[in-house]
C-alpha cells in the first residue's frame, strides 16, 4: 500500500548492510583504478616501443635517422641500445699523421653508403683507446665514423693536442683514410680527463671541427684555459658527480669557454664511468667495484645525444633540451648553459 510505512527492521537491515556496500564500491573502485594503471602503463611501453621502433628501422639513411631523432627528443633511455646499423671496425691501424708521428688508431663505421660525420675519440691519462672501443662501437651504430687513436699517455699532453690536431686535418684532407662517405664538414672531437684538454688544444691550433664533447674533463696545464678564450666553438661537458669525483680544474673549463657550453653531471658516477669499460676493468679481468655499467649505459647515451645534435646543428640546443627533462625528473643533475662570450671581455687566467 502506498501510504504505509515501512517497518523499522527494514532501515536496521539497511545501515546493518552499509559497510558491507560501501566496502564492495571500495574493492571495485580500487580495482577500475588498478586497470586504469595498468592501461596507462600499457599506453606508454606502446608509445615507447613506436619510437624505438622508428629509430630501428634500417631502411631508414642517416640524415634522416638524425633528422627523426632531433624532431622527436625522445627520452634518454631511447638511445640505451645500440643504433639501427651494422657496425664494422678495422682495429689496430697504423696511421702516419706527420713526418714525425704515427698513431696507432681503431676505426668503427656503419654499413652505409650516405655521406656520415666523423668522429675522434682521445682517452685520458694512464689510459688508451681500449677504454672507448665500446663507445665507438655504439656512436657508429647512430650512423658514425669513429676514430680513436692511442696517444702518449703521460707526460705529453701538450703535445698530444697537437697530434691530435695533425690527425683531423689529415682525415679532411684525406677523408678516403676512412672511407669515401666520411663527411669531413661535420667532425666532433670527445676527449676523456686530460684527452679533453687535448682536445680543446687541437681545436685552438685550428682543428677543422664542429664542436667538442668533453668526458669529465681535466686541465692539464694553464695554457689550456687561454685556448679555451680562444675557441668559438660549442662544448658540452659531460660530467661525474661532483660529490664523488671532481676531475683537476673541471670548473674552469665552464669558466673560461668563450662558446656556447653545456654543462650536466650523472648522479653517483665516478671519473672512469665516462669510459667503457673503464682501464682498471680491463687489467682486473673485466672487474671494476669503482664504476657502474648503469652510470656507463648513461654516460654513451649522453654522448649520442650530444654528437647527433653537433652534428645536425653545429649547436647545443638538442642536448640542452633532452638533458633538461631528464634533470627535471632527477634522473641528470646540475645542468647549466651559458651562450658564448664573444662579447664579453676575457677573463684572467
Amino acid at each position: 500500500m502506498l501510504g504505509s510505512r515501512l517497518p523499522l527492521s527494514v532501515f536496521v537491515n539497511f545501515l546493518r548492510d552499509v559497510p558491507i556496500i560501501l566496502a564492495d564500491f571500495l574493492v571495485e573502485f580500487e580495482l577500475l583504478m588498478m586497470l586504469s594503471k595498468i592501461l596507462l602503463v600499457f599506453s606508454l611501453l606502446g608509445n615507447a616501443c613506436v619510437s624505438l621502433q622508428s629509430f630501428s628501422d634500417t631502411r631508414l639513411g642517416v640524415d634522416e635517422l638524425h633528422s627523426r631523432v632531433i624532431l622527436k627528443e625522445p627520452r634518454l633511455r631511447s638511445f640505451h641500445g645500440n643504433g639501427p646499423f651494422s657496425v664494422s671496425e678495422k682495429r689496430g691501424r697504423e696511421l702516419a699523421i706527420d713526418f714525425n708521428n704515427t698513431l696507432v688508431i681503431d676505426h668503427f663505421y656503419p654499413q652505409t653508403i650516405e655521406k656520415i660525420p666523423v668522429i675522434f675519440i682521445t682517452h685520458g691519462n694512464y689510459s688508451s683507446r681500449d677504454a672507448h672501443n665500446a663507445q665507438a662501437r655504439y656512436l657508429a651504430s647512430w650512423g658514425f665514423h669513429v676514430v680513436v687513436s692511442d696517444l702518449p699517455n703521460r707526460n705529453q699532453w701538450l703535445d698530444n693536442g697537437s697530434r691530435l690536431k695533425a690527425l683531423t686535418e689529415l682525415i679532411y684532407r684525406r677523408p678516403d683514410i676512412l672511407g669515401r662517405n666520411a663527411d669531413t664538414s661535420r667532425m666532433i672531437l670527445v676527449g676523456h680527463s686530460f684527452g679533453g684538454s687535448a682536445s680543446v688544444i687541437a681545436a685552438r691550433q685550428g682543428s677543422p671541427v664542429l664542436g667538442l664533447v668533453l668526458l669529465d674533463p681535466a686541465v692539464v696545464h694553464k695554457t689550456v684555459l687561454k685556448d679555451l678564450q680562444d675557441i668559438d666553438l660549442p662544448i658540452i661537458l659531460l660530467g661525474a658527480d661532483k660529490l664523488v669525483f671532481t676531475s683537476r680544474g673541471r670548473d674552469k673549463f665552464w669558466k673560461h669557454a668563450a662558446g656556447d657550453i653545456l654543462e650536466i653531471s650523472v648522479p653517483n658516477a665516478t671519473h672512469d664511468d665516462a669510459q667503457g669499460p673503464s682501464m682498471f676493468a680491463r687489467s682486473a679481468l673485466g672487474v671494476d667495484p669503482f664504476t657502474s655499467r648503469d652510470h656507463q649505459k648513461t654516460f654513451k647515451s649522453m654522448l649520442a645525444v650530444s654528437v647527433v645534435g653537433l652534428a645536425s646543428s653545429g649547436t647545443v640546443d638538442f642536448a640542452l633540451n633532452i638533458f633538461g627533462r631528464e634533470e627535471s625528473e632527477g634522473l641528470l643533475q646540475d645542468l647549466r648553459f651559458r651562450p658564448a662570450k664573444s662579447t664579453e671581455p676575457k677573463d684572467q687566467i
